[in-house]
């Protein structure tokens, strides 16, 4: 919880008529209320969210950093003072103890199973998407893939901003004497506000094979409903923390 939030339950507590400070700090004018999230958007790079307050309607609210992870349902407190309003916290409730994450920015996923075909020098071009930052952003990147045999497979995030390359995720699996073998990985990249164009691609070399199933308890597909209902040996996704 952020440091400014014992001052907003402090002015809570008054609007319930709980609080028994008699000396009241509150700058006159200001105002506290509940209100329900309807959308979030991010414009001329800021946060501003959509709200249902007291039967009506406020539209493009900003935020303070607090707020961040809100999503279309919650509750939040909103303070206004001469007519200009701000969402300053979230009320909490079961599944909010820990900050949750948007939904992704960029999911891709293969159920292709077999070996894949003599690639150029430059991989197979899985997935293109252009995003926009509002504002300096930390994004997680995650990828896997089910493979089994010698030799290796890599999958890559490439992040160009006007041409020129900002940020290269990527991983590979080394196979040395062949076997199965199931990879993940996770890396976090800051970038500046701004428009991206991310391209997801994908590399292997020598005798490897995708797998999505065998006699092995290991090598069952992994399920992940940020992606999708289908269970899958290759996946790759970019959520915004």
């Amino acid at each position: 919880m952020s440091d400014d939030m014992p001052e907003v339950a402090r002015l809570l507590g008054r609007q319930l008529g709980l609080g028994l400070i008699q000396n009241d700090s509150k700058p006159a004018g200001v105002t506290l209320r509940y209100a329900t999230v309807d959308a979030i958007h991010s414009n001329d790079g800021a946060y501003t969210a959509d709200l249902t307050v007291a039967g009506g309607e406020l539209h493009a609210v900003p935020m303070t950093t607090d707020c961040v992870n809100m999503q279309p349902g919650d509750r939040c407190i909103v303070e206004t003072a001469n007519h200009l309003s701000i969402i300053t916290g979230v009320l909490a409730r079961p599944g909010t103890t820990t900050p949750r994450l948007r939904p992704p920015l960029l999911t891709w996923t293969s159920t292709w199973e077999g070996a894949p075909a003599n690639e150029p020098s430059t991989g197979y071009v899985e997935k293109q998407q252009t995003i926009n930052l509002p504002a300096t952003t930390t994004l997680l990147c995650e990828a896997g893939a089910a493979i089994s045999g010698t030799g290796e497979y890599s999958i890559a995030f490439d992040f160009q901003h006007n041409g020129a390359r900002k940020a290269y995720v990527c991983a590979t699996s080394p196979q040395k004497n062949g076997g199965t073998l199931r990879w993940t990985m996770s890396k976090t990249i800051g970038l500046p506000a701004g428009q991206y164009d991310i391209t997801v691609t994908t590399y292997h070399w020598g005798d490897v094979t995708i797998i999505g199933g065998d006699s092995s308890g290991n090598s069952k597909r992994w399920l992940d409903p940020d992606i999708g209902e289908n269970p899958m040996p290759r996946y790759a996704k970019i959520t915004m923390l």
